[in-house]
């Protein structure tokens, strides 16, 4: 997957609840996904968001070069 020249986009990071969105969405990102498609009920937009940028944020090292 390293080798890709698409954008990757990553799904059931968190699957189906049993792991914490601040978990999964690190995981992925340090991981080599680009996107993550995140399935979440209205009222955890706010937060989910939050903790994406925070994961963006704090992924320095990874060996995928990001891909927009």
């Amino acid at each position: 997957m390293s080798a890709l020249p698409q954008p990757w986009i990553a799904y059931k990071v968190l699957a189906a609840g049993a792991i914490h969105p601040d978990e999964g969405f690190r995981y992925a990102f340090r991981n080599g996904a680009d996107f993550i498609c995140v399935g979440m009920y209205d009222f955890q937009v706010v937060e989910d968001v939050n903790v994406a940028l925070a994961a963006l944020a704090e992924t320095r090292e990874r060996e995928r070069r990001w891909i927009v």
